[in-house]
């Protein structure tokens, strides 16, 4: 199992397209059960984006990255961490709530779309980051542009949703505001607020 070149490319704007043309942008995404692994296998994608909030969290903590990225481990696995849990612990969190949800193909389709949209939500948190990092934007600014992009991300999530399981249910702001919740968890867990 290997990811190519057009497999991302159609999963990152299919995903996308889901803020557009809701659950018609699904057949976009590789819903099979080889793309729902493909989807795990994508996380490597994030790597720029975790260079960049990685970069941004070492100057917010008084670091320079002059010297390199890696000089504080801890943190770096803290960055890389909180990345990968925060798209993982939704769909955990759908399982524990409802353990008869992993055996449905709408939350097959969930996952899928919810791993492609969070690579996309890494990398557009990643901007404003990264225009912090390089001196471009004071911290204030960059907080700014970081609570633009995360409406952006927010909306992403509630159209995944609501693609997924369907407009008429009612759970996509629910679940968008479950992962708000689980995403301060997950930061404050790895101690980056």
């Amino acid at each position: 199992m290997r990811l190519d070149a057009d497999d991302v490319a159609r999963s990152l704007r299919g995903s996308w397209r889901l803020m557009t043309k809701g659950a018609d942008a699904l057949p976009e995404l590789d819903l099979s059960r080889d793309g729902f692994w493909r989807s795990f296998l994508a996380f490597a994608l994030m790597l720029p984006a975790t260079v960049a909030m990685l970069a941004a969290m070492r100057l917010a903590a008084g670091l320079s990255n002059a010297g390199g990225l890696f000089g504080a481990p801890g943190l770096a696995l803290a960055v890389v961490g909180a990345l990968s849990l925060a798209i993982l612990v939704v769909p955990a969190f759908l399982i524990l709530i409802r353990p008869e949800l992993a055996q449905a193909p709408r939350f097959t389709s969930f996952v899928i779309a919810w791993n492609w949209a969070g690579i996309v939500s890494a990398s557009l948190m990643a901007v404003p980051a990264a225009v912090y990092a390089v001196g471009w934007a004071p911290a204030t600014l960059a907080l700014v542009q970081s609570a633009f992009f995360a409406a952006i991300v927010l909306r992403l999530r509630y159209c995944v949703a609501r693609a997924a399981f369907g407009a008429g249910n009612g759970i996509a702001l629910p679940l968008v505001i479950a992962s708000v919740v689980l995403d301060y968890g997950v930061v404050r867990a790895f101690g980056l607020i």
